[in-house]
């Protein structure tokens, strides 16, 4: 805390009541709030959310939004131009719903965290940003009663994903919210009577994306715990009966070494793939699944950056183009910034009212969030004849190797399809440095594939065997959004390089 802050004692708020749900009549007869995403369907008995213990309608959840707002409104007392800020630990549940709602309702600045984080992260982000009071659980703790200047435009703030670096937030508005969730529903085709299984967590743009525009339509969305290798999680999948998956690639990558292309589930629409490249072999696949079953299959690309989504390549595409992301979702645009190579390789920038109002590291940059027009995404990529983009690379992973730069991924890509072709189906990744290369997966190769993926590996890349070390993990590590943990797969394999 800041020298001179009151600091009070913790006042921890309970929820009234358990479950959400309560028939009871209103306490009191204070106004209406108006709650985003859910307002036109706040009189539907239509199911908005189901977990592993409940389930809501509409109404309910409008109700349950109503009283914890008057709860939360006699604790933290501040005037109309004031502006709590709270930090919310949100898992997959019906319980970080409501209280997700009810802090935008409120028009408090919600800095969203995965609970799982550690005591270290949330005393980090504590002391940087000072918040008014902590929600999880449904249970308010309030801290103190300061409030802090913040600019009227920041809605939420999000943790980077860290796969190459942390520490920064994303801030974004009310209107980067509703501007990406209505350029998603131009071409998800998501209708009322669709159940969506969300495993994506909440403190994740794309998961969030998910729940916004699932509620945004008035359909049902549902939470479970159960990972994908829990009989449970079927059981869901077609009971429920669940008509749309979002993941990213470790998600497919799970679900193909389950054999999910010889799955027969007649309830499932459509499936979403974003948060990373999908190893090319991999899409294949899941094309030829999805095209076989007549379900739609969309490969997208987003950054938190852009609230979470910026390209969606058409499902009648994939097959033909299975590395590239397509094109600028409605209402925003991409340039390619230094295209000299031959091939029109440039960076990616995009622009579009979903992109954030800027980064900030602490209480003092949330006075005035700077803002950019155009988001530079640090990912390289080229465009086709048809106007369709493919990522080609990041940036920050270019080395050196044999004196020519070399884009890390491309080499990662060339690893997923080599392991497929040797039959392993395996999460996998590559990191290095001038000279070095590893190639990390988790799975069980004889020696002799292990022999062939290096020789593979060689050839395909052109490059020397002396310098590619192929280095097996009993798992691979990774961010809370599913993506990979780069830095710590550089500690887990240390000492290889």
């Amino acid at each position: 805390m800041t020298r001179g802050r009151t600091i009070l004692p913790v006042i921890i708020l309970e929820p009234s009541d358990s479950p959400e749900r309560n028939n009871s009549p209103e306490r009191n007869n204070s106004p209406e709030l108006n709650i985003p995403f859910i307002a036109p369907h706040s009189d539907s008995e239509a199911i908005a959310l189901i977990d592993d213990v409940d389930h809501l309608s509409y109404r309910e959840l409008s109700q349950a939004v109503q009283r914890r707002g008057q709860e939360w409104q006699h604790s933290i007392k501040c005037e109309s131009q004031q502006r709590p800020l709270v930090t919310l630990f949100v898992n997959n549940s019906i319980t970080s719903v409501v209280d997700y709602l009810t802090a935008l309702t409120l028009n408090y600045v919600v800095l969203l965290l995965n609970p799982n984080c550690s005591i270290a992260t949330r005393a980090n982000f504590s002391d940087r940003f000072h918040p008014n009071a902590t929600i999880e659980d449904g249970r308010l703790s309030l801290l103190h009663h300061e409030f802090q200047q913040i600019d009227p435009r920041v809605s939420i703030l999000l943790s980077t994903s860290g796969s190459t670096g942390a520490g920064k937030c994303v801030a974004l508005s009310h209107q980067n919210l509703t501007a990406n969730c209505d350029a998603i529903l131009k071409y998800l085709p998501i209708e009322t009577e669709d159940i969506t299984l969300a495993t994506l967590p909440l403190s994740y743009s794309y998961g969030l994306s998910v729940l916004h525009t699932h509620l945004s339509m008035g359909a049902t969305v549902c939470f479970t715990r159960y990972s994908v290798f829990d009989k449970g999680f079927w059981n869901i999948v077609k009971n429920h009966p669940v008509s749309s998956l979002s993941g990213v690639p470790s998600f497919y990558e799970m679900l193909l070494r389950l054999r999910f292309t010889t799955m027969t589930l007649p309830h499932l629409r459509y499936f979403t793939q974003a948060g990373g490249k999908l190893a090319e072999t991999h899409v294949m696949r899941l094309a030829k699944y999805a095209k076989q079953m007549g379900i739609a299959f969309y490969v997208m690309y987003g950054q938190t950056e852009a609230t979470a989504r910026m390209a969606y390549l058409s499902p009648d595409k994939v097959l033909s183009k299975p590395n590239a992301i397509g094109k600028a979702i409605a209402g925003g645009e991409f340039k390619l910034v230094g295209n000299t190579a031959r091939n029109g390789e440039g960076e990616l920038y995009y622009r579009g009212e979903n992109v954030m109002l800027g980064y900030v590291s602490d209480a003092a940059d949330l006075v005035s969030v700077l803002t950019d027009e155009w988001l530079a995404t640090g990912d390289l990529a080229i465009r086709d004849t048809d106007g369709d983009y493919t990522i080609t690379g990041r940036i920050k992973r270019m080395i050196k190797v044999a004196g020519e730069r070399t884009n890390l991924d491309i080499i990662e890509q060339v690893l997923l399809n080599t392991l497929a072709h040797h039959s392993l189906l395996a999460p996998a990744c590559v990191i290095g440095e001038d000279d070095k290369l590893i190639a990390v997966y988790a799975g069980e190769l004889l020696e002799e594939q292990r022999s062939g993926v290096i020789e593979s590996l060689s050839t395909s890349l052109s490059l020397p065997k002396r310098i590619i070390a192929l280095n097996e993990v009993e798992s691979l590590p990774l961010l809370s959004n599913g993506k990979v943990d780069y830095a710590g797969v550089s500690q887990l394999v240390m000492g290889v390089i």
